[in-house]
């Protein structure tokens, strides 16, 4: 008789509900979504203003960041000391930070303890001091952060790839937390002037979730300092972050590589990318599915085949970058430099199956089963619940759409992957790699590639 166990298989996913969200607003106009949830004593906070990297010209780029950084470096009543010192007593840690679409102030703290932390939130967001001497400093921080990305083979790879997607004037092209030339030329001014200007655009939404009472936590706001935030008419402009660049002045006889030069190099950083899709689209869903077929999963075709079959990489992968507008969607792998040219013609091949040849059942079973099993995993606390909700409600979404995420993405089929599939092929291929050029450029033009060489030892731009 055999004594081996038989692995268990997947069981059925149990019913869940993300919190129920109970919306009010201030006297002054503040959106307010209040998520309770019983037995999570430590609160999240996020009060979100308008006004993020996607609404910034090339000229001003990284200017919503560093406005963020120094929101915390000292207000009319507080140097950036004391704010520390002031968050601890409360035992609330505080911060602030940019995206695309929004300027958030931030705060985990116990419940019992909200009455502090929400003037304290204010204080921050309605009276920051902005010195000039903090301002420098906070440039040269980031210019070093800048100049250390740009060491990054990774990074650049990745930054290289949005430059030769998008137009230069559009917000994608560019990291979110600027350029050297965008840093370098912002003036305290400039970061007064877009302060004034995140508090008279748009509304602002506070986020709140934790084990709340929603009637009492929406007096206690009201009494706050918070309740003097009052909503703007102006609408943020977004211009045109996601426009694609211009492909008329191309007429070559293959793929085109754009090979950023590092002599010497013992491995290669290999992208490839479209514009993809908008997180508001409706299908949505099938992206993240398909995501995971050609690239998420440990079994997706990349890395199946780029690193179980073909030993090329230590790891192979692909996804979306669904914003607002039409984020990118990258595949990408580290190899061994004399490899560079087979695995980067053997990624083209396998994201070009995704058309030929459709799902197995047992790949798109999978995908889903991976996309619904781990989706609610991570809501057990305050602040991922906080930060999700926070996000739905910059892209104007409800902060019920997490409830519908597991039927919507079961209901996924070789239909809706194959739409994802049509539309990545409308938008042009772009391909960068990071490498030692004298190695890895013959053999690229000899598997076809038109390659373009640069230096990359040039300070960052």
């Amino acid at each position: 008789m055999s004594t081996r166990a038989q692995r268990p298989g997947p069981g059925a996913p149990r019913d869940w509900r993300f919190p129920r969200a109970v919306e009010g607003a201030t006297r002054a106009g503040m959106r307010v979504i209040m998520l309770p949830m019983p037995a999570r004593p430590m609160a999240s906070v996020q009060l979100l203003f308008g006004g993020g990297a996607a609404g910034e010209r090339p000229e001003e780029s990284g200017l919503s960041a560093l406005l963020a950084r120094l929101l915390t470096e000292g207000t009319d009543r507080y140097s950036a000391d004391e704010l520390i010192e002031a968050g601890e007593l409360l035992g609330a840690a505080i911060g602030a930070e940019s995206g695309w679409e929004s300027l958030t102030v931030g705060a985990g703290a116990p419940v019992s303890r909200l009455a502090g932390v929400f003037d304290l939130m204010a204080e921050i967001a309605l009276t920051p001091r902005i010195l000039e001497a903090d301002v420098e400093r906070a440039k040269a921080l980031r210019l070093a952060a800048i100049k250390q990305a740009h060491a990054s083979p990774r990074s650049r790879a990745v930054d290289a790839l949005n430059a030769s997607l998008y137009a230069p004037e559009a917000a994608y092209s560019r990291p979110f937390a600027g350029t050297a030339t965008g840093v370098a030329g912002i003036s305290r001014d400039q970061l007064v002037n877009r302060h004034r200007e995140i508090l008279r655009i748009g509304v602002p939404t506070l986020v709140l979730a934790g084990e709340i009472d929603p009637d009492a936590t929406l007096a206690l706001i009201e009494s706050s300092r918070l309740g003097e935030i009052r909503a703007g008419g102006a609408v943020w402009g977004r211009g045109e972050p996601d426009r694609a660049s211009d492909l008329s002045h191309q007429a070559v006889a293959g793929p085109v590589v754009r090979l950023l030069d590092r002599p010497g190099s013992v491995q290669s950083e290999i992208r490839i990318g479209r514009i993809g899709r908008s997180r508001l689209e409706p299908n949505h869903h099938a992206a993240l599915v398909y995501a995971e077929i050609i690239g998420g999963l440990f079994g997706s075709r990349l890395n199946r085949v780029l690193r179980e079959e073909r030993g090329y990489t230590y790891g192979a992968g692909a996804r979306f970058d669904l914003r607002r507008g039409r984020g990118p969607f990258m595949a990408g792998a580290a190899v061994e430099t004399g490899v560079t040219a087979p695995a980067l013609a053997e990624a083209r091949r396998q994201l070009a199956t995704m058309r030929d040849l459709p799902p197995t059942d047992e790949e798109l079973t999978e995908a889903r089963d991976y996309l619904c099993g781990t989706f609610p995993l991570r809501f057990g606390t305050a602040t991922p619940v906080a930060s999700m909700a926070a996000g739905l409600a910059v892209l104007g979404l409800s902060p019920s759409e997490p409830d519908y995420f597991r039927e919507r993405v079961a209901a996924v089929d070789r239909i809706a992957i194959a739409q994802i599939a049509d539309e990545l092929a409308t938008s042009s291929e772009k391909i960068v790699i990071v490498g030692d050029a004298a190695t890895i450029t013959p053999p690229l033009e000899a598997e076809g590639f038109v390659v373009q060489v640069e230096s990359d030892t040039t300070s960052p731009s």
